[in-house]
């Protein structure tokens, strides 16, 4: 709904912070509420910050996360090699870090696929994961999407690509409640879910 008092300048600044994930136009709008009620340096600090980190983070090639500083954990030489753990995003990564049962490589999706919300193979470069699995012939690939409807989809559709190239294929499960998201897992639940991983 147009705010005819604040102007369009307002409803767009709503309208774009609508477009992150999980804000609805009432929290938009509370945001941007706060933004105008503060000092414009405030503002200025966050929008500069905002361009500075998307100027600077860029994607791996090999694992398709975000890298800071030209550092990447697909490059960390201690790690097993020959096993891959493919997540949703870095923050699913950084949460099974910290379970501290898993020392392989990843590869991390940046989204998953969704038949509601239009999301399709080649949006998450499904090709490309499918590329490197060939290329370096792991010994087993771990599935660890979210259990949720779009997470199981995501895994379902990803073994059947990759079932060829590896015989060792699993799922995170038991630990995992259905419907659960693998950043908001305590590291204890995490790590019993690495653990306990299933073969799929």
């Amino acid at each position: 709904m147009k705010n005819k008092i604040l102007g369009k300048e307002f409803d767009e600044l709503i309208e774009s912070l609508s477009k992150f994930p999980s804000i609805g136009e009432k929290t938009a709008s509370r945001l941007a509420l706060f933004l105008m009620k503060n000092p414009p340096n405030l503002t200025l600090e966050i929008a500069k910050s905002m361009v500075e980190a998307r100027k600077k983070v860029k994607v791996c090639k090999t694992c398709n996360n975000f890298i800071f500083n030209n550092y990447c954990i697909c490059n960390d030489n201690s790690r097993d090699s020959k096993i891959l753990c493919i997540v949703e995003n870095m923050f699913d990564m950084l949460s099974i870090e910290k379970s501290g049962e898993y020392k392989g490589q990843y590869h991390v999706l940046q989204g998953l696929l969704s038949v509601p919300k239009g999301i399709k193979p080649e949006d998450l470069q499904i090709e490309r994961l499918v590329s490197r699995i060939k290329k370096s012939k792991f010994n087993e690939i771990i599935l660890a999407t979210d259990p949720t409807n779009d997470g199981e989809f995501t895994a379902q559709f990803i073994k059947e690509q990759i079932q060829n190239y590896c015989k060792n294929i699993s799922r995170i499960a038991i630990g995992m409640p259905l419907g659960s998201e693998v950043d908001y897992i305590d590291k204890n639940t995490l790590a019993k879910a690495i653990t306990d991983r299933r073969k799929i």
